[in-house]
C-alpha cells in the first residue's frame, strides 16, 4: 500500500483503497452489497462483476444479453438480482437472475429505450424506469407483459424508489421533476419541480420516526430532501460539482454524494453542510453502495474502477493507494 497522507478532516478516518485503474475498461455504472454482504456485485457494459469485501478479488462474470446495463437490485429475500439496460432508442431490458447461482430466470423486454432504474415491491414483482419515458410492473410469473404502464414523464425516466409499505412510488429523470404515485390505483398523486436540471437518482432515507423522507440529487448541482407524501421540500444543498450519485448512512443521518469531479461529499442533511470532501475517482464517479453492516462503502466510477471507503465517522483521515 502506498500511503497518500494524512488530511485534517475533523473526527473522520476514512481509509480510500484501489481495486483498478484500467484505461478503456467501460465505466462502473451501480453497486450492491450481495445479501449476506460478502461481496459487491457492479454492472457495467461488461455484464454483471461479482467482487469479494472487503479484499475487492474479482471473483465471476455473469453474462446478460442486455447491453449497456444501467442498474441492479436484489429482491426483497435476496434470491434474485434484477439488472436493467439496452440499446439506446432501440429496446430496454431488465434481466433477472436466481442468487447466489446466477442463472437467468427471465427476461422483460417492452420498453423501447433503455432501462435506467430498477426497484422490487416484493420478492416477485418489481419496477422499471426507461429513457422511453415509461415506468413498468412486471411479475416473474408473467413474462410476456408487463402487468401495468404508468405514463406521466415527458422525458426520460432515471430513478425511482418506493416508499411505506411499496404501495407509493417516486420517480424522477430528465424533465426535472419527481412524481409521486398511487400504485394500486396506477395515479399521479402529484409532482415537484423545485430541480432546474434532469434528476439522477432518489434515495429513500432509513426508516425513522416522522414522515419518509427522499433525497434527490440532480444536475443543477443540488441535492434536496423531500417529505413525498405531503407534496413538501424540506431544505436542499448546493454542492461545488454534480452530484451522479447518492446514499445514506445505515442509520440515515450522514448523506454520501459520489460527484463528477470525482470527489465523495458527506453531506449532514440537518445542517445541509457538507461535513467532509475527499477525492476518491480518478474522474467521475458514479456508483455508490453503503455496507449494511459497519461503516464502509464502495464506490464505482470510470475506467472500471472500484474504491473501498472504511472507516467512516472515526478520528483520522488517511487515503492509500494498492
Amino acid at each position: 500500500m502506498k500511503s497518500h497522507g494524512i488530511l485534517p478532516f475533523a473526527l473522520t478516518s476514512v481509509l480510500i483503497t484501489t481495486l483498478s485503474v484500467v484505461a478503456n475498461e467501460p465505466p462502473i455504472i451501480d453497486l450492491a452489497f450481495t445479501p449476506e454482504a460478502k461481496h459487491v456485485v457492479a454492472v457495467s457494459q461488461s455484464g454483471i462483476h461479482v467482487y469479494s469485501w472487503p479484499k475487492l478479488d474479482h471473483k465471476r462474470t455473469i453474462r446478460t444479453s442486455a447491453l449497456n446495463l444501467h442498474c441492479l437490485a436484489f429482491s426483497p429475500n435476496g434470491s434474485h438480482i434484477a439488472v436493467g439496460g439496452g440499446v439506446p432508442s432501440e429496446d430496454g431490458v431488465v434481466e433477472v437472475f436466481s442468487w447466489p447461482e446466477g442463472e437467468p430466470v427471465t427476461r422483460f423486454d417492452s420498453h423501447k429505450d433503455s432501462v435506467r432504474s430498477v426497484v422490487w415491491q416484493d420478492d416477485v414483482k418489481l419496477l422499471s424506469g426507461s429513457i422511453d419515458r415509461d415506468i413498468k410492473l412486471w411479475h416473474l410469473k408473467k413474462e410476456t407483459n408487463a402487468v401495468s404502464t404508468l405514463k406521466g414523464h415527458s422525458r426520460s425516466v432515471d430513478s425511482i424508489c418506493l416508499i411505506g409499505n411499496g404501495s407509493i412510488l417516486i420517480s424522477s429523470g430528465a424533465d426535472q421533476s419527481l412524481r409521486v404515485w398511487d400504485l394500486e390505483a396506477g395515479t399521479l398523486i402529484r409532482s415537484l419541480n423545485q430541480h432546474t436540471k434532469p434528476v439522477n437518482v432518489l434515495r429513500l432515507r432509513p426508516i425513522r420516526d416522522g414522515l419518509p423522507m427522499v433525497a434527490s440529487a440532480a444536475r443543477d448541482k443540488t441535492i434536496r430532501f423531500w417529505q413525498p407524501t405531503i407534496g413538501r421540500m424540506v431544505r436542499y444543498i448546493r454542492l461545488d460539482s454534480e452530484p451522479l450519485n447518492i446514499a445514506w448512512t445505515n442509520d440515515g443521518d450522514r448523506i454520501l454524494a459520489t460527484c463528477v469531479d470525482g470527489h465523495l461529499r458527506v453531506i449532514d442533511p440537518i445542517e445541509v453542510t457538507v461535513t467532509q470532501d475527499l477525492p476518491a475517482t480518478d474522474g467521475w464517479a458514479y456508483a455508490i453502495a453503503v455496507h449494511p453492516h459497519d461503516h464502509s462503502a464502495a464506490i464505482g466510477g470510470i475506467n472500471g474502477q472500484m474504491r473501498r471507503i472504511e472507516n467512516l465517522f472515526t478520528r483520522k483521515t488517511k487515503i492509500e493507494t494498492r
